[in-house]
């Protein structure tokens, strides 16, 4: 039978103190600064079977590696290039086909901190490197929550918090496509078969909107999400519906929405079809395809994380389970991304905004 059969938890660093939770990150104390942290973006490496991890951290050693194996953590030295501003890695690790890791850094400043903060980096980091290297900031001021990666054709593309910017920064010249405000942005988008990048636009309707490589043309859409007024402004203020956006390698995009919705987006005609709403509370952030037909989802806020299954041919959802430790009876606060163990049935998933303590890395296995 379908289920979540083991869930564990493993502690990076742990806030020693009650009251997790700041208001003003300037008067944070030592403890806080030094074991306030949140798990915000997962890769599998298929080369050395890590999981590398996109933290949020105040001591700027944003990225880590975690071994399935051995069950422990390995720091990948972030400090060594960090500045003050780079307190995290959002949804921002991708990888390329000869093993190399790129990323990018992200903020959480205040805007009176706005023109001190240089911008943020788009880093690589190549098999057996002990730390990152950065390789440009693309937008001034401007920290990058999410990249996409198009290794054909050297492209990394880049949505920009506090300002919602779209850019494409060419690896093999190092050019900057910007393109300024776009008044939108998605948790992480997607790349179609194309080669063509979606993302939202317009700061009431978040619309969708396509941009082509091939033209350096961006096509905007006036629709987006069937629920996208609604469900924007969720994720933080000003912030699109789109949770999540992944390529199924079916032709189709699929969208894990911020009020708990799935939905399949058509490249082709730009139609987006709701499939259904697997999510017993807001917030769909994670979703990979596990097979031809089922895809696996995470989801869920505050305490209500959860695992499901979609499949594709029949369009059946099945709920899996919570994720609850299996040994303490911990739950997961909210969910912040997903990532499979290679083709086996062990999944990890981010865990961030835990208003009492920090965030921690959750293994779950998955009978299926």
């Amino acid at each position: 039978m379908s289920g979540i059969s083991q869930v564990r938890h493993y502690i990076l660093r742990d806030l020693k103190k009650d009251g997790a939770y700041i208001e003003d990150i300037s008067k944070m104390t030592e403890d806080q600064r030094q074991n306030l942290i949140a798990f915000t973006c997962l890769l599998h490496h298929p080369k050395d079977n890590g999981i590398y991890c996109g933290i949020t951290a105040f001591d700027g050693e944003i990225l880590w590696r975690f071994d399935p194996k051995l069950k422990s953590f390995t720091c990948l030295n972030y400090g060594r290039v960090h500045e003050p501003f780079e307190v995290k890695i959002h949804r921002s690790l991708t990888l390329a086909a000869n093993g190399t890791i790129f990323g990018a850094s992200a903020c959480l400043y205040s805007v009176n901190d706005r023109l001190r903060a240089p911008g943020g980096a788009i880093f690589r980091l190549a098999p057996g490197a002990s730390a990152p290297e950065k390789l440009a900031i693309p937008v001034k001021h401007d920290y990058i929550q999410a990249i996409a990666l198009d290794e054909k054709r050297q492209l990394v593309y880049g949505l920009t918090y506090p300002v919602f910017k779209f850019f494409v920064y060419h690896l093999d010249t190092g050019e900057v496509e910007d393109y300024d405000f776009v008044g939108s942005i998605t948790h992480i988008s997607a790349i179609d078969d194309a080669g063509c990048f979606w993302g939202t636009w317009d700061v009431v309707k978040h619309n969708l909107f396509k941009y082509d490589p091939a033209t350096r043309q961006i096509t905007w859409f006036h629709h987006g999400t069937p629920e996208a007024a609604k469900e924007a402004n969720i994720m933080y203020p000003g912030a699109g519906p789109i949770d999540v956006m992944i390529n199924g390698g079916d032709g189709y995009l699929y969208i894990g929405t911020t009020g708990g919705s799935l939905c399949r987006l058509d490249p082709r005609t730009a139609a987006v079809e709701y499939l259904g709403h697997p999510a017993p509370t807001r917030r769909l952030p994670g979703l990979v395809a596990w097979d031809d037909d089922l895809l696996l989802g995470a989801g869920g806020d505050e305490k209500g994380g959860f695992v499901f299954t979609y499949s594709r041919k029949t369009g059946a959802v099945r709920r899996l389970g919570s994720i609850i430790d299996s040994a303490t009876s911990l739950y997961l606060y909210r969910v912040h991304d997903l990532c499979r163990l290679g083709k086996t049935n062990t999944v990890y998933v981010a865990e961030t905004d835990v208003p009492t303590r920090s965030g921690y890395l959750w293994e779950c296995e998955i009978d299926i």
